[in-house]
């Protein structure tokens, strides 16, 4: 019998609005503006389609739910390892989660939904398994890392 380790923990984007109706033709347009990517509706719930030019596109699934206390915390704590970027007050006054589910550590395309949710949403991006707490422009340069060849 073989097992399959659980899935990484999902991004967690902070989002200011309370709104949480998903509007993909203006996320697509802010997506394709800035980061050459386009974001469309997959037939599953909760699931979008992320097409990033030049590469692969594929299915990533993000739900949004009401922020919690927890949330607040463990931004706090991300910050204060980081020693400070001042995300963890931006934190604060996000009424929503959005919820990115990642299929492992470095999921290219689950980071960049991630990326794009934070810069429509206007807040910052959680890393529970990593202890993480970043921006925009931080998550871009780790999408652009991710898509870069390794060599050994």
């Amino acid at each position: 019998m073989t097992t399959s380790s659980p899935p990484p923990a999902p991004l967690l984007v902070f989002a200011q609005p309370a709104d949480v109706r998903v509007d993909v033709d203006a996320w697509s347009a802010h997506a394709a503006r800035f980061f050459a990517t386009r974001v469309g509706l997959a037939n599953e719930e909760h699931s979008f389609v992320v097409a990033p030019d030049g590469h692969s596109p594929g299915i990533r699934a993000a739900a949004a739910r009401p922020s919690t206390a927890a949330d607040f915390a463990a931004a706090d704590a991300a910050e204060g390892a980081s020693r400070g970027a001042g995300l963890a007050p931006l934190a604060r006054r996000c009424k929503t989660i959005w919820v990115v589910a990642r299929e492992s550590p470095s999921d290219a395309l689950a980071l960049r939904l991630a990326v794009i949710l934070a810069s429509v949403f206007l807040g910052p991006i959680l890393d529970p398994a990593s202890g993480e707490i970043f921006g925009v422009k931080t998550g871009r340069a780790k999408v652009e890392a991710l898509a870069q060849p390794r060599t050994s």
